[in-house]
Parts: C-alpha cells; structure tokens; sequence
C-alpha cells in the first residue's frame, strides 16, 4: 500500500467521517433536506439561512468555555458557508449547577463579541447533564447550495492560517490570532463570492476535515472531484496527514464556475487570508486524492453513500 493509499484508508476509517453516516437517520423526517450547511428559506428579496449545532455533551462537560465559543463558531461558519451574513444566535443550555453555566455563557459571549453576531435570546435549564446546542440565522442574497456545483467546475479551498492548535486536538483557531474586525471581516469574503457569482458552492470544513468535507458536498451535488493535495494551502510546519485531519475556525471548499478561479480567490487573498485551487469536479461520482503524481480513490458514492442527503430534496 503506498502512502496515499495509506492516507484514504485513514480517513474512510476516521470516526469524524463515520459519524455522519448517522445523518441518514434524517431521511425519516420526510423533509426537504438537502444536506446543506444551512437551510435556505427564501423570504422577501433574498433568503433566511437557518442553521443550528449541538455540541458534544463531554466537551461541554470538561472545556466549558471552549465549548460555549465552538457553539458560535460552528453556527457562524455555517451561515458563511451558505453566503450569508450572521444575524442572531440562540443558545439551548443545560448545566449542572450554576458556576458551570456562567463558564459556558462566558464563552457564548466571548466568540459573538470577536465574530460580531448578537445573543438574542435561548433558554437555561439548571441541576441536570451538561447539554449545549445552539441556533443561528443569517441573510444571504445568493446562497451557496452545494447543488450548484457541476462537474468541470473548479474546487478552492480557503483558511486562516494566523492560528494555533489547542493541546491535544483537531482543532486550529484564528480567534485569538485575528483582531476581532479582521474575524468579521474575513466572513465578508464569502458574502463577496457569493453576491459576484464567482462561487457558487461551498461548504466549511468541520469534524469530517478536508476531504470529508469535500465527500459531503460531492454527495449533495451528485458529483465526483479529484482533491490535488500538494495544492491545498495549510500552515507552516503542519503535515498535509494533520492537516487533513484539522477542524480549523476558518477553513471553507469553495465551488466556482470554470475559468473563475482567481475571481473566487481574490477576495480571500485581498483579506490576508490564503486560497488556492485544488482540484476539479467531475461526473464520476468517486472522490480521489492526487499528491506527486500519484493518484488514489477514497471514495465511490455509487457504490456507498454516505449520508443520503442530496440536492434532491432542496429547502425553499
């Protein structure tokens, strides 16, 4: 097995990406869901982007504070995923007792103030499991489906690369490396994209990393893609297998139309922000990795999807 070979059996076998195979659970909603980031509501001249997160009950358990910012930075990415702008967020909090809540709504305020959304509201339940989830709402005037993308259409990746890891995870944050008009600013960039049709797609890069992310808006748009891996812009000093494995606060798969690569890059350029193009879509249905001339098949959605959700059934 050469090495690539090695790193897509890594990933298929990543429990972040086996995780949202639980997302098939959701087809027994009979819903419009389309797997997307957020929901689309069209409403007056533009659209509602509806969004929401839970995080996992250790996490609000053992980092309270980290768990309360991730509440609002997942919700944000996923309003600029979809090329909106974030309005207000809702919290849904349980804590043990009340010392803990105040850590956790410590920092619920902490990221809204850096990444400029307000706390309009939630609810608080004291003397049970730590449970948090919390709800956005943003405005787009063009979102970005995923269900836009088609094949021959270019595939950039953006990121913040001014950031640190926190000891002994995934996760790569920008929020105490930005100043807080920077923070928001950068989030503008996807709303500039997206309002200059120079992306049509994106998703943000979450749990699943890079190439699980990419399998999630391939799978929506009924596409394949081959993800060049020598392209994709990352830190200094970090290994393209972390790297792939990291769940950054500013990290987002961008779609654009052929021949408009530098059009969706440059607002993310102009920003000191760093985004490359690093592959292709295609028909195939098949997401390979491409580094040093070798190429291999990480995964053949026509063989196994992975979530079901698809473009197919499309919120309106």
């Amino acid at each position: 097995m050469t090495s690539l070979q090695q790193l897509a059996a890594t990933i298929r076998e990543s429990p972040a990406l086996g995780a949202k195979r639980d997302l098939a659970l959701l087809t027994r909603l009979a819903a419009n869901l389309d797997g997307d980031d957020g929901a689309a509501i069209a409403y007056g001249d533009g659209y509602l982007i509806v969004c929401g997160e839970a995080i996992h009950p250790e996490f609000v358990r053992s980092n309270p504070h980290a768990a309360g910012a991730a509440a609002v930075i997942t919700n944000v990415s996923d309003v600029r995923a979809m090329g909106g702008r974030p309005v207000g967020l809702l919290d849904m909090l349980v804590s043990p007792d009340r010392a803990h809540a105040e850590v956790v709504l410590d920092g619920l305020a902490w990221a809204a103030g850096l990444l400029g959304v307000d706390v309009v509201g939630g609810h608080l339940t004291l003397g049970y499991e730590p449970s948090l989830s919390a709800s956005c709402t943003g405005v787009a005037a063009r979102p970005l489906r995923a269900g836009n993308a088609r094949p021959g259409d270019e595939l950039l990746a953006a990121f913040c690369l001014d950031g640190r890891y926190t000891e002994n995870t995934p996760f790569f944050s920008s929020l105490r490396d930005r100043t807080p008009d920077q923070l928001r600013d950068d989030g503008d960039a996807l709303v500039e994209v997206a309002e200059s049709g120079a992306v049509h797609a994106a998703r943000d890069v979450s749990m699943p990393g890079v190439a699980g992310s990419l399998l999630q808006l391939l799978e929506i748009a009924g596409c394949g893609a081959t993800l060049e891996l020598d392209r994709i812009p990352r830190p200094a000093g970090v290994s393209i297998e972390r790297w792939l494995e990291t769940f950054p606060s500013f990290g987002f798969l961008l779609v654009a139309p052929p021949g408009a690569a530098r059009e969706a890059a440059e607002p993310f350029l102009r920003r000191g922000l760093a985004c490359a193009a690093c592959g292709r879509l295609d028909d195939s249905g098949v997401l390979r990795l491409a580094a040093a001339g070798d190429s291999t098949a990480l995964w053949d959605l026509n063989d196994e999807p992975l979530t079901h959700l698809d473009s197919s059934a499309r919120s309106t």
